[in-house]
């Protein structure tokens, strides 16, 4: 009798224990999926209040589960966007805020298996925007970034966000120091094939994102046409891109 109970005892307990780990799942995937809609909401408006929001859902989804690491990648990757928003909203301090935290989360999705390739493409990006803040690093943060970003693709060659990354180097850097439009545009083009040929690819906004630096290429590379047709694919594929709706499209049409 005793060992009867006992082991419908152990049973009810399993149970339990089952079920709350997955009510706890449950509710890591519904955090994501909240998360996932917010962030891309932020950005197409260019929303920091809402990307802060966003931010704060995944540290949840993240706490709840620390085994997950999908929640700290979003985390993470709005993190690079606040260092991008940082720059316009309050300067240093609120660039600091974000910066070691965002690196230090990078680092840690780039030691895991299942997130290397977008660690390292994160830890790349992060180290871009330090270099937006503090020209002078470039110096020993160009190298540094390539690097990551040839790891990255050595890991996932079909990672298409670590080939925006590279692009959006090549834009940005001077060409006395190794910047092409040229090869700027060879990187967007490659990303957005690869956005085109895969479902659910992350970030959820990187698709129009990568349309949108195909434009602005185009655009100094005095492609005037090509760039109004990639300004408005990226419009065909998300409406409510703010930027494109109402700046980059409208000015290249006043030309």
């Amino acid at each position: 009798m005793k060992q009867t109970t006992k082991k419908i005892i152990a049973t009810v307990f399993f149970l339990l224990i089952s079920i709350s780990v997955s009510a706890q799942q449950e509710s890591v995937a519904n955090l994501i999926k909240q998360g996932r809609n917010l962030s891309k909401e932020a950005y197409f408006q260019y929303n920091y209040n809402k990307m802060i929001e966003a931010r704060s859902i995944f540290e949840k989804a993240f706490e709840l589960d620390k085994s997950n690491l999908l929640p700290l990648y979003y985390e993470t990757l709005i993190d690079y966007k606040l260092l991008e928003m940082s720059m316009r909203q309050g300067g240093d301090s609120l660039f600091s805020k974000y910066y070691n935290k965002a690196l230090e989360n990078a680092e840690i999705l780039g030691a895991d298996k299942n997130f290397a390739s977008d660690g390292k493409t994160l830890s790349a990006a992060i180290y871009m925007m330090k270099i937006a803040t503090s020209p002078m690093s470039a110096v020993t943060l160009s190298p540094r970034i390539h690097s990551l970003l040839d790891e990255a693709q050595r890991i996932d060659p079909g990672n298409p966000y670590s080939y925006v990354i590279r692009g959006m180097m090549f834009f940005n850097t001077p060409k006395m120091y190794g910047g092409s439009y040229e090869e700027a545009l060879k990187n967007f083009n490659k990303a957005a094939k690869l956005f085109e040929g895969e479902n659910n690819v992350n970030p959820v906004w990187g698709y129009a994102e990568t349309l949108v630096w195909i434009g602005r290429t185009q655009e100094n590379l005095k492609n005037d046409d090509a760039a109004k047709f990639a300004y408005q694919k990226a419009l065909n594929v998300e409406p409510d891109y703010a930027w494109v709706k109402y700046s980059l499209l409208p000015n290249l049409e006043k030309k």
